[in-house]
């Protein structure tokens, strides 16, 4: 048997599927992303709140740290999983706008995605 691993468009992010598939069960990045407010100027907009909302959350699924973000932004899985054309699809965004909007969040923005959080593991909770 030989394995070879030299295709362009090869990931090993295959296992997401199944995060992303629970996701949307639960519904958990939709609650997320609604308790969000962008106050970023619309024109100067490249990446929304719901796609650096759910590369991250899927990144640190598969890679803990944002230090990936830039090889993974290419990784047709990962695009995929954003809702972008695997191949052709624009890339994800970089590291450092990651860390931007990771860091934009005020005390408000943190209660709401905590509160989104907390209703959805009780939801889940009701229907066990």
């Amino acid at each position: 048997m030989v394995a070879k691993f030299d295709q362009d468009h090869a990931s090993c992010d295959g296992g997401a599927f199944l995060q992303q598939a629970c996701d949307r069960r639960l519904g958990l990045t939709d609650a997320l992303i609604d308790g969000i407010r962008d106050p970023r100027q619309s024109g100067k907009i490249r990446h929304g709140i719901g796609d650096l909302v759910r590369q991250r959350l899927y990144a640190i699924a598969c890679y803990p740290d944002g230090n990936d973000a830039g090889r993974l932004g290419a990784d047709p899985i990962q695009k995929l999983l954003c809702g972008r054309d695997p191949l052709r699809g624009e890339d994800l965004a970089l590291q450092p706008t990651l860390s931007r909007f990771e860091n934009a969040f005020d005390r408000a923005d943190l209660l709401r995605m905590g509160m989104a959080l907390a209703d959805t593991v009780i939801e889940r909770q009701r229907g066990s």
